[in-house]
């Protein structure tokens, strides 16, 4: 038995903290294409590598309403599986809920649709028995425990389950379960989805959220993609694979500024040496280890994008946004500064100091030691004050 888990293609997705307006034609295209493409990679993997069906745990569209476009591309991709014999089976989540008593829709014969109370769905594959357990989202929102409904495995030899939710110590409010709940069933495997990051949350039985197949913003970094899983070992065994073409990282870049110019094209030189092997969205963070003024980091980050415009493909890097800041050495040396000035008009000032040295200033010696070395006693002051390692003043 050979099956993918796969789950929030989230098709026709927007990317949210990229403007429109500032990228690249060909690339905002690439950007909008990317759900789909992904999806593409997914069905094309399963006849290449000859599954038995296919698992699509929720939100396999980015809203209850589908586009045409949408509509028409997903039928078509569910049409090629089924020329190669692989079933689907699918559950609607919180993005894409269905209500079944209202509205119905159309799918090839090998689309099997789970309805929005928990049903179980049985075959026989290879000689063994096959029964599969799901619901889909009638509205947007459940917080009843849907997994009480779901039953313990019973009379066949491999039991499925396929929930789109979140665990309930998190206070999610979409179909809240517990680990407990999930091992209690008896179940061979969990196939989850719901949460954007792929995590394994059990061993024996395998449960997973398999996350969802492209990173649509910058807090879904790394990989995205499905689940292959077989019997081949005689046990359930799942191996990751990535189908999405656009990547988004944070990137971090120590610098000293020399000029706007030069720290462009030290910019350039580095994303040229990382050789990206998918289109990357790069959110930089620049550390400046001296100061830069509000002048040149716009006129930097302007020709950094200019740049990029021209050799985006390249590089298959895009910087969507750069963060400009001192480095922890600087930023406390301008801390200090700060402190120290504020200190000494309100502490040093020399009423305070006169006030202070007042019972000493009766010996001569003294209060000319005191006139005549000033400066040279605030500045060790300050040393002393801000942990500064010069030798002390000793007269």
């Amino acid at each position: 038995m050979k099956f993918i888990h796969a789950a929030d293609l989230h098709l026709e997705s927007p990317f949210k903290g990229l403007k429109n307006d500032e990228t690249p034609n060909g690339l905002w295209k690439q950007i909008y294409d990317s759900t789909f493409k992904s999806f593409e990679r997914i069905v094309n993997d399963a006849i290449e590598y000859d599954v038995d069906f296919v698992l699509l745990a929720g939100d396999l569209f980015d809203r209850d309403n589908q586009t045409p476009k949408t509509y028409d591309f997903f039928q078509s991709q569910m049409q090629k599986l089924n020329e190669h014999n692989i079933d689907v089976y699918m559950i609607y989540g919180n993005h894409d809920y269905f209500d079944m008593q209202k509205e119905s829709v159309s799918f090839p014969d090998n689309v099997h649709v789970f309805g929005n109370e928990v049903e179980t769905k049985t075959f026989t594959l290879d000689g063994k028995k096959i029964a599969i357990t799901g619901f889909s989202y009638a509205n947007k929102w459940i917080t009843d425990k849907k997994i009480d409904e779901y039953p313990v495995k019973n009379d066949v030899d491999v039991q499925i389950g396929m929930l789109h939710g979140g665990l309930e110590q998190t206070g999610d409010h979409y179909a809240p379960f517990s680990l407990e709940d999930l091992i209690s069933k008896k179940y061979d495997y969990w196939a989850l989805g719901h949460i954007h990051k792929r995590q394994q949350l059990n061993e024996n039985p395998l449960v997973f959220y398999s996350g969802n197949i492209q990173g649509r913003h910058k807090n879904e970094p790394g990989d995205k993609g499905y689940l292959l899983v077989d019997d081949e070992s005689g046990k359930l065994e799942a191996q990751f694979h990535a189908t999405s073409l656009i990547d988004w990282l944070t990137l971090d870049l120590s610098m000293d500024f020399v000029d706007v110019e030069s720290a462009k094209n030290h910019i350039l030189q580095v994303l040229m040496g990382h050789k990206y092997e998918n289109m990357q969205l790069i959110s930089l963070n620049l550390i400046l280890n001296n100061p830069i003024s509000d002048g040149q980091r716009q006129d930097l980050e302007y020709r950094v994008t200019n740049a990029l415009s021209k050799d985006y493909e390249q590089l298959n890097a895009w910087i969507y946004e750069i963060n400009v800041r001192l480095s922890d050495d600087q930023k406390m040396s301008s801390i200090d500064q700060d402190i120290w000035d504020e200190a000494q008009e309100k502490v040093f000032s020399e009423d305070e100091i006169s006030s202070v040295s007042k019972s000493l200033r009766k010996y001569d010696f003294i209060a000319q030691h005191l006139d005549e070395s000033k400066e040279d006693l605030m500045e060790q002051t300050k040393m002393k004050l801000l942990g500064g390692k010069e030798d002390t003043y000793e007269d």
